[in-house]
């Protein structure tokens, strides 16, 4: 073999295996691409899926606090209603003819024990009117049983607050209707607020 020979399958030998390196590099550096380009793909669908996620729950949160606004608007609107309504009755139980709110009170007035005296507590501008149905209510009672007048800041609304040395007895118009408004509150409002209101 001649020189030229073996310096030619040295040469042909080299570039073979220089081309099998270079091919299996290659290999690699696609595989590495791959990978890469995998990751880089995996990646960003997780954070786009976290953004649509975050998104979501953003938008639910901000819908749900809007409806949560409405509807404790709407409440309040409710109750305003409820409130103005309630008041306007007070008002018309207090305005109402003499004659008429004694009997009222005085049919209250049945619930204070007949061998109790105490302070029959009014507002102070029921003062004058309710002082003869005390008067009435005094002459049919006992001398240890009497019933003393007395214009007080509470009930503010109308009515009466009896109180005796160890109990008090509210006959409050302002109590009654605390107590109505608690008991007719519902059925006003399914009557006034249709049940689709609301967001």
């Amino acid at each position: 073999m001649t020189v030229e020979r073996i310096r030619d399958a040295v040469i042909a030998g080299g570039r073979a295996e220089a081309a099998e390196i270079a091919a299996r590099a290659q290999a690699e550096h696609d595989r590495r691409m791959e990978d890469a380009r995998r990751s880089i793909e995996e990646e960003f669908r997780r954070r786009f899926e976290d953004a649509r996620q975050h998104a979501e729950q953003e938008s639910v949160r901000a819908v749900l606090h809007r409806r949560a606004e409405h509807n404790m608007m709407l409440l309040e609107k409710r109750n305003a209603i409820l409130d103005d309504l309630f008041r306007k009755a007070a008002a018309r139980v207090a305005a109402m003819p003499d004659d008429e709110y004694l009997r009222l009170v005085g049919r209250w007035m049945a619930q204070v024990p007949a061998d109790a005296a105490g302070e029959v507590l009014c507002a102070q501008r029921d003062a004058g009117r309710l002082a003869p149905l005390v008067r009435a209510l005094n002459a049919s009672r006992k001398p240890g049983a009497q019933l003393c007048l007395t214009p007080a800041e509470r009930p503010q609304v109308g009515g009466v607050i009896f109180r005796a040395e160890k109990f008090e007895v509210d006959l409050s118009l302002d109590s009654k209707l605390v107590a109505l408004r608690e008991e007719l509150a519902p059925r006003i409002a399914d009557m006034v607020f249709p049940p689709d209101v609301s967001v």
